[in-house]
């Protein structure tokens, strides 16, 4: 190739390139802030997905921008929601959409922190059994469940708590 052109480079030099994508991560980071996606952030930008990643691994005050521009774009979110709170009859779009979102993108501080297992749910119910087993000597006798009808219920929790033993042992 003559001149000195490279035919990968489009003709433009080091240092043109650079302003180029200087000014393409800069597109990219402001529709990132507004749009909230890497998908649409790469379409305003003008970029493949590919670059974005590239730039996330190899430029570390492109990452550093990016999550003060991810945090922005969460913090919109949050104005959205407290303008709901405050003037519940102009809010359009979907509540259950835009708590969602905040779960997403503000998990810290919006996703419930309770996490409960199976197990843990099994050892609540039994003791909420037992302790309304140990009311139930409390109350005089004439409020108490007849003994068929506290039978029964037995029975039906009985039957239910099998049934589940005997799927979790096939799966298991």
């Amino acid at each position: 190739m003559g001149g000195g052109i490279s035919h990968f480079s489009g003709g433009l030099n080091n240092a043109e390139r650079k302003v180029g994508a200087a000014k393409r991560k800069k597109l990219w980071l402001l529709a990132f802030e507004e749009h909230g996606t890497i998908k649409a952030a790469c379409e305003v930008a003008g970029i493949a997905r590919n670059t974005y990643i590239s730039w996330m691994q190899h430029d570390l005050e492109f990452v550093k921008v990016y999550e003060d521009m991810k945090r922005s774009f969460a913090e919109s979110l949050e104005t959205i929601a407290l303008d709901r709170v405050k003037n519940p009859d102009k809010g359009k779009g979907s509540d259950v959409l835009l708590i969602t979102l905040l779960n997403s993108n503000m998990p810290w501080k919006y996703r419930p922190q309770v996490a409960m297992n199976e197990d843990y749910a099994k050892e609540l119910i039994f003791e909420w059994r037992k302790a309304a087993k140990e009311m139930a000597k409390e109350i005089p006798k004439e409020e108490v469940l007849s003994q068929d009808v506290e039978k029964t219920l037995t029975d039906i929790l009985e039957k239910r708590k099998g049934g589940k033993d005997t799927e979790g042992e096939k799966n298991a």
